[in-house]
C-alpha cells in the first residue's frame, strides 16, 4: 500500500507537553490523552489558523484504549456501587478525538478503530481510504502504563503522488531506507 505522507510524528511517555491545550483542557486528560492530543496536535502544523481545517477528517486507533479509566470505573462501581459521569466518558473510545476535534474546530467526522494486533493496519487502511477525497490525519496510540505507552501520528494528502510505502509491518519512505514506525509494538 502507498500513500502520501505529509507529516508524521511518534511519541512515548517521556516527551509528553500538553502546554499547547488551554489549562482547563488538560485538567482530567489520561495519559492516552495526552499522548493521542500531541501526536495530532504535531502533525496539524499547516492547518494552524487555516480555515480548511474544519474539513480534516481524522481516523484515530487504539488497541486498548482508555484501559486506566476503565479500571477506574470498575473500582467506583464494585466499592462504591456508583460511577463518575466524567470518569465515564472519559472512558468512551473516541473520547479523545472528540476532544481534539473540538478544541480545533474541526467539523468534519471522525473514525475511532480497534482490531487487537491489527489495529494499527486497520486504522491506516481506514485512513487511506479516506484519503481519496479529502486529507486524513491518523493517529494510533496505546497507554498500557506509564512505560509502555506509544504512539505515531501522520497526516495523509489528498491527491499527492505516494512517497511512503506500508509492508512487512512496517512504514517506509519511498527510498526505502528510512523506517518511520515499525507497527510490531
Amino acid at each position: 500500500m502507498e500513500f502520501y505522507i505529509e507529516k508524521y510524528s511518534q511519541r512515548s511517555f517521556e516527551n509528553i507537553d500538553v502546554s499547547f491545550l488551554p489549562p482547563m483542557a488538560r485538567r482530567k486528560l489520561s495519559l492516552l490523552d495526552k499522548i493521542a492530543l500531541c501526536l495530532m496536535n504535531d502533525c496539524i502544523s499547516s492547518y494552524k489558523d487555516s480555515e480548511s481545517i474544519k474539513d480534516l477528517k481524522i481516523v484515530f486507533a487504539s488497541r486498548y484504549g482508555e484501559l486506566d479509566r476503565l479500571k477506574k470505573l470498575v473500582y467506583q462501581y464494585t466499592e462504591e456501587n456508583e460511577v463518575s459521569p466524567s470518569t465515564f466518558s472519559g472512558s468512551v473510545h473516541n473520547s479523545v478525538v472528540g476532544q481534539f476535534s473540538l478544541l480545533n474546530k474541526i467539523t468534519a467526522g471522525y473514525n475511532s478503530i480497534s482490531a487487537e494486533e491489527n489495529t494499527f493496519e486497520a486504522g491506516l487502511i481506514e485512513a487511506v481510504i479516506s484519503s481519496k477525497d479529502n486529507d486524513v490525519l491518523f493517529c494510533c496510540c496505546d497507554a498500557m502504563s506509564e512505560t509502555n505507552t506509544k504512539g505515531f501520528s501522520c497526516l495523509i494528502k489528498h491527491g499527492k503522488n505516494p512517497n511512503v510505502k506500508y509492508e512487512n509491518r512496517r512504514l517506509y519512505k519511498q527510498d526505502g531506507e528510512k523506517i518511520c514506525v515499525n507497527v510490531d509494538w
